[in-house]
């Protein structure tokens, strides 16, 4: 006969102060250790665990909030956000040390997951699915960490890296038990469409992040070309063009990606213009006819495209502001569609727009609350922990196995 492996979260014991540290009083933090070489590569791990752990700490709140009424996943998964949150402050010491290296690995994978409709337990099980191939991200660059800490004999580093990578194994213990309960309702029992779809729908249906994808992405894509669109006929401006809709539509399908942000989106357009004049000038294709415009095109053109897209893309990436739907603003200019500084204003000015809106509609799509913080009087212990948390005290220092 088989146990069950239990569904309860489990116990975490923090380890109390040492008789000559109070709780309250940290340690002045010892000087990063290892070649300069060394310490940059430290100090790009800690910028990759930093950003993955924030992103674990959000899609755990996302899922806490989706899946309010199966109440176990809803406070396991609250009970977890904070675990992951208070990993990130007790980063900040080491970031101190060594400093920090910005990563957008960790936004382009959760970039990917835990969208679309998520109904019933097929649904449930899908987001713990995501949620642990997040948590299996986090937990091996915290094991990279633990073993360049051993390399360097750092100890204080090591201290927090183990203790956080002992902390993710079990929050990927969790994961998994709870995926082991859900597979066997989401495989061999014939669903109840009507009423998974009842235990689906959200508490609060008029909440913003309630809205489903389904819903959601045609309405905010076409909402900001609107937006756009009326704006530039009361200035009498022709600032709606087709290089936006691209953008609209990234926006409103992929809040979460990093190339939907405000900088990539108004950078990313401005460099498109600026390499389409750049690609026509080193092509001599100033005088050559449009293929846009005249029905015409010619190997001048070819090559002031070609030119175009490639310095954008250099650019863009150079400056950290991918952002696709730039090079169709690229095209339009290369080929003659807007290669006037008149016409390349007014892409820029509806880019800006476009971005402004679509990053305060991104912001409050992405801004999700757990039950927990919701339903608790502000400031509640559930908010301070998740959004403001303090760095546990310190164990000991003990040597790690590998």
């Amino acid at each position: 006969m088989t146990t069950e492996p239990s569904r309860r979260i489990p116990n975490r014991t923090r380890p109390q102060p040492s008789s000559g540290e109070s709780a309250g009083a940290a340690s002045p933090a010892p000087p990063a250790l290892g070649p300069e070489g060394a310490r940059q590569q430290v100090a790009r791990y800690l910028g990759v665990v930093t950003a993955t752990e924030e992103q674990l700490r959000d899609a755990l709140i996302l899922v806490a909030e989706r899946h309010e009424r199966n109440y176990e996943i809803a406070r396991g998964a609250t009970v977890l956000a904070v675990w992951s949150s208070e990993h990130v402050a007790l980063l900040q010491r080491q970031q101190a040390r060594y400093g920090r290296m910005p990563s957008e690995s960790a936004e382009l994978v959760r970039s990917v997951l835990l969208g679309g409709s998520r109904i019933g337990v097929v649904g449930e099980l899908d987001d713990l699915c995501d949620l642990a191939t997040l948590a299996e991200r986090v937990e091996m660059t915290w094991t990279i960490v633990v073993q360049g800490a051993h390399e360097l004999h750092d100890d204080d580093l090591l201290d927090v890296a183990s203790r956080a990578r002992d902390e993710t194994r079990r929050q990927i213990s969790w994961l998994r038990t709870q995926i082991e309960h859900e597979a066997p309702d989401a495989i061999a029992v014939v669903p109840d469409w009507s009423g998974q779809l009842a235990a689906t729908l959200p508490k609060r249906p008029a909440a913003i992040a309630s809205v489903p994808d389904a819903i959601w992405g045609p309405a905010v894509a076409a909402g900001l070309i609107l937006l756009v669109g009326l704006i530039g006929v009361v200035a009498g401006r022709p600032w709606l063009l087709p290089s936006l809709g691209p953008s609209a539509a990234l926006i409103a399908l992929q809040p979460a990606h990093p190339q939907a942000r405000l900088w990539n989106t108004i950078v990313g357009h401005i460099l498109g213009v600026a390499a389409g004049f750049a690609g026509i000038v080193l092509a001599g294709a100033a005088a050559a006819p449009s293929p846009i415009l005249d029905g015409q095109l010619v190997i001048g053109r070819v090559v002031a495209a070609t030119i175009a897209i490639a310095l954008t893309v250099v650019l863009t990436t150079a400056t950290r502001s991918s952002h696709p739907p730039a090079t169709a603003t690229t095209l339009l200019v290369a080929l003659g569609a807007s290669a006037t500084w008149d016409k390349a204003f007014a892409i820029v000015a509806g880019a800006v727009l476009l971005a402004i809106a679509g990053e305060l509609i991104r912001r409050v799509r992405l801004e999700r609350r757990t039950p927990a913080e919701r339903m608790a009087p502000r400031p509640s212990i559930a908010s301070m922990r998740l959004r403001r948390p303090l760095a546990p005290p310190r164990s000991p220092s003990v040597s790690r196995p590998r």
